[in-house]
């Protein structure tokens, strides 16, 4: 069975520092990296954000169509590809300068992305930089038409520093967003920008509140991941990555390759068996390992996952 997945969010173009000082672009986006993921793990994936019509924008729809993803046919845009400056900060970690005014992906409207809706949708994505107030009359319709056909809804929360001026009014925004979800994924780093402090754990255990038969997921970093539910609490540590490329992207690769094999089990559900949520966390832990020994985003397939658990004695 071939499940039918949705995604909307940004694609954009990282324009990331290197050694030199010089900027290279790469396509990037939250909600992109995903898509990318879902195709590669075999789901029917479509990507509903507009694509600009700008030289940026050719190179995103050229590699959405290589990579298999599917588009509406009315979704470029006269808005300029967002852009995404990323450096090195004085501690040595990646930082982020957002240009998010006027941009393709932000070029639509409820009743638009209601037309572009794919039928018999199993799951429809989003997060990221979609997770905005100017959002909200957007995907509040779209969620609610799609929690009345019972497509289930999957959100990366993944806040932003800087992406909007009022930050208070961004994160009471994306508290409107996660009461239509059914998963939602949550980094320890993200808690903390939404001026959460405590145990993390139970900060997103607190999550669920806010949910209807929820689950969250939990990343934190080489400390592992947990999927959460108001009876359980599962923990999985990293697969250390050999060799080691880089981060890019891995959080995606997690969180999309975890989505596709809950699908694959019929476990998109609190009520699923443990095993197959200790499983899928596990899948897609091993899924970003994978990703994280390459350089850039390069999320792998389905059989590339399978190939590894089976080297490692859990498939």
């Amino acid at each position: 069975m071939t499940f039918k997945v949705a995604v909307f969010g940004e694609a954009l173009f990282d324009m990331i520092e290197q050694e030199n000082g010089d900027y290279r672009p790469f396509i990037g986006g939250s909600p992109y990296n995903v898509a990318r993921s879902f195709s590669r793990q075999g789901l029917n994936c479509s990507y509903l954000s507009p694509i600009s019509n700008d030289s940026f924008g050719d190179k995103i729809y050229n590699s959405a169509t290589i990579e298999n993803i599917h588009m509406p046919q009315n979704n470029r845009s006269f808005q300029a590809t967002s852009l995404a400056l990323v450096y090195k900060n004085e501690q040595g970690n990646p930082d982020y300068r957002l240009y998010r005014k006027s941009v393709a992906d932000l070029d639509i409207s409820a009743d638009r992305l209601l037309s572009n809706l794919p039928e018999d949708l199993d799951l429809f994505h989003t997060g990221s930089l979609a997770l905005v107030p100017e959002m909200l009359d957007v995907l509040i319709p779209v969620m609610t038409a799609l929690k009345s056909k019972g497509v289930k809804i999957s959100i990366d929360v993944n806040v932003r520093k800087g992406v909007e001026i009022d930050h208070a009014k961004y994160v009471s925004a994306i508290a409107q967003l996660i009461t239509y979800a059914d998963i939602v994924k949550v980094s320890d780093e993200d808690l903390l920008l939404q001026d959460l402090v405590g145990d993390p754990e139970e900060l997103a255990s607190n999550m669920l509140k806010d949910m209807t038969n929820g689950m969250v997921v939990l990343t934190l970093g080489e400390a592992g991941a947990h999927i959460i539910t108001e009876n359980i609490n599962i923990k999985q540590a990293v697969y250390k990555a050999v060799p080691m490329g880089d981060t890019v992207g891995a959080g995606d690769t997690f969180f999309s390759s975890m989505l596709a094999q809950l699908l694959r089990d019929n476990a998109l559900t609190p009520a699923a068996e443990k095993e197959h949520l200790a499983y899928a966390l596990k899948y897609g832990s091993l899924a970003a390992s994978i990703n994280v020994s390459k350089i850039g985003c390069q999320p792998p397939t389905h059989a590339e996952v399978l190939s590894k658990l089976d080297e490692l004695g859990c498939a």
